[in-house]
């Protein structure tokens, strides 16, 4: 029985984010098709007699994701003890899956801790109480999210490439909320957006520069984000490639087939207030 283990848990951006309609419940259905990257936190987890997270960022204990998943997995499986320690490389609030793919991983990561055979269903029943995205990360690779976006289907096949990342450093509080509140009818689709990529991802053709992103929430870009626009537009010009928004935001994302093309646009872009990343596509497992 191990004693201590070591996680990485990875990012995503949102290929294509459409909105169908409202359930019965009045949430939000979508259609989504993600793409994990190698950019990723990293967590550590041991045996320990009680609960403790310890981390690089200052969150408050009943902000993190990951205690609650802690509670969750307590009412299933006992008073298992663990510490965990964070190290957050994934932007805050950026559209990039963090906290999510620390609640997947620490769920898998304590299970192996503690030798506890898991139980997959409850998986991704917990999973879905989380949070919206939390389920794609039990399948990393590409996945088409459905529903409200708990549920997830892995899309067996790998890309390659870059993916350059540009990160707003303020926070918005509550801005997924405020994102899904500006939505109006005349904005939801038929899926069509993700069917369209899937199909492609199917027939094997796949590059990166050659998806075509949709985002339902660039048409509040600007409402979400005031400014985005102007530094979107000027990023644009000196790059050469088209940012797309990645789930809610506020992050913006490029894709580019050359690695090496993608350095030196990383090494020499001016992104002025916004921080930037570069990653690549995680091949699934």
């Amino acid at each position: 029985m191990k004693d201590k283990i070591y996680i990485k848990s990875p990012s995503k951006i949102n290929l294509c984010l459409e909105v169908l309609g409202k359930s019965n419940k009045e949430l939000h259905e979508i259609k989504s098709v993600t793409l994990n990257l190698h950019l990723a936190d990293e967590l550590s987890i041991e045996r320990y007699d009680t609960f403790e997270i310890v981390s690089n960022i200052d969150l408050p204990m009943d902000e993190n994701i990951i205690y609650y998943a802690y509670e969750l997995f307590k009412k299933k499986y006992g008073n298992f003890g663990a510490k965990v320690n964070l190290v957050k490389n994934i932007p805050l609030d950026s559209g990039l899956g963090g906290g999510s793919s620390n609640a997947a991983n620490f769920l898998k990561g304590i299970c192996d801790l503690w030798g506890i055979e898991l139980d997959s269903t409850w998986l991704y029943e917990t999973g879905e109480k989380l949070g919206s995205d939390v389920n794609l990360f039990f399948t990393p690779g590409i996945n088409l999210l459905t529903g409200t976006g708990s549920k997830s289907e892995k899309i067996d096949v790998s890309i390659d490439g870059a993916v350059l990342i540009f990160h707003n450093r303020d926070k918005i509080k509550n801005k997924t909320k405020l994102a899904y509140d500006l939505l109006t009818p005349d904005v939801y689709t038929d899926g069509k957006y993700s069917d369209q990529l899937i199909q492609q991802i199917m027939n094997g053709s796949l590059l990166l520069e050659s998806i075509e992103c949709y985002n339902v929430f660039e048409n509040y870009i600007n409402k979400l984000y005031p400014g985005i626009l102007e530094i979107k537009e000027n990023l644009e010009q000196q790059i050469g490639y088209d940012l797309h928004l990645s789930g809610s935001g506020s992050s913006l994302f490029c894709l580019i087939n050359d690695k090496e093309e993608a350095k030196k646009i990383y090494n020499t872009v001016d992104s002025r207030m916004y921080g930037k990343l570069l990653t690549s596509p995680l091949e699934g497992k």
